[in-house]
């Protein structure tokens, strides 16, 4: 079978390698090369430096739809597109010219979190159950008839770093898997219960921003769904600190939200939430690596009465990262 992929981020790595290992890959398609860092250096996606370092034959439009985009896939004569966090929308010429049509593996159970982001979507509503699901692309977003589906729990210990990983290993088994269905046109599909869909928006910085007024279990969710990268973010003394680990604590709140309540040697520090502690065990300063929040705390020196800035009096600093 004949496979065109098209994927941009780290979650289509382990999906593009089992299509390069069975050989059914003809073209690899990623966003073009963007400015990145400090210097604005024109970068690769990891898709696009994976392809790069593997000789493969790799197309970066910047636009798919366009006709000389279409007349190069065309060129491939390919029986399955197959998409994963492409990060462009693929319009109706293009979903049709594959024999097999084109499909997409989207890190949720649909229809449950269709759009941007799932995976932090799940960790943020303190869900115990994701998925993977392979479903044909079609106008509407996340929407299409499903094909396949697999289940994953979420563990306690599970941040979206950890997730992100595992889900993309899932969606690529599960995508060997049904190969040989799709490849015969025998795999039954079913259409998604629209009365059952919720949606995932696209995050932005403010909702990165740590709000001690709320309970412990709800902001821990929030350190676990932007952990490790770009990490939920709280002040201290004017300046970013980014909260990559945290553990719910059964002490009681004893202080304002967002005032230390003690350390654990060798463990961490203990903030006040809304109704419990919750202990902080890894963290980043702005201008600095990761780090124990044990190590931190021990030259942050701090006093009675500390305690992290509140969202509403927090200004952002240059140094925040």
């Amino acid at each position: 079978m004949r496979v065109v992929f098209a994927g941009s981020s780290s979650f289509g790595l382990p999906i593009l390698k089992m299509l390069e290992k069975k050989a059914f890959l003809k073209l690899v398609i990623s966003q073009p090369d963007r400015p990145a860092g400090r210097s604005l250096k024109l970068t690769p996606c990891p898709i696009a430096e994976y392809a790069n370092q593997q000789g493969m034959e790799l197309f970066q439009p910047e636009d798919i739809n366009q006709s000389q985009s279409i007349e190069k896939i065309r060129a491939m004569e390919p029986d399955l597109l197959v998409t994963a966090s492409y990060g462009g929308m693929i319009r109706r010429e293009l979903r049709r010219l594959p024999i097999r049509g084109a499909i997409n593996l989207h890190p949720s159970l649909l229809p449950r979190h269709r759009g941007a982001t799932p995976i932090q979507s799940s960790l943020l509503c303190g869900e115990n159950l994701t998925g993977t699901t392979i479903f044909r692309l079609t106008a509407r977003l996340d929407a299409g008839p499903i094909l396949a589906q697999k289940e994953l729990p979420i563990l306690d210990s599970d941040s979206h770093g950890s997730l992100h990983d595992k889900l993309a290993l899932l969606s690529a088994d599960l995508l060997e898997e049904i190969l040989p269905l799709l490849e015969t046109g025998s795999l039954a599909e079913h259409t998604q219960n629209d009365a059952e869909a919720t949606y995932s928006a696209k995050l932005g910085r403010e909702d990165l921003i740590l709000d001690w007024n709320k309970p412990a279990s709800e902001i821990r969710n929030r350190i676990r769904a932007f952990s490790p990268q770009p990490g939920a973010l709280a002040f201290w003394k004017g300046k970013g600190i980014q909260i990559l680990a945290a553990d719910l604590h059964p002490q009681k709140a004893q202080g304002n939200p967002g005032t230390f309540a003690g350390t654990i040697k060798n463990q961490g520090v203990l903030v006040n939430c809304q109704d419990n502690c919750l202990l902080l065990r890894q963290l980043r300063p702005a201008g600095k690596k990761q780090m124990d929040a044990w190590v931190w705390q021990l030259g942050a020196r701090l006093v009675d009465g500390d305690g992290f800035d509140l969202p509403q009096t927090s200004k952002p600093s240059r140094e925040e990262s």
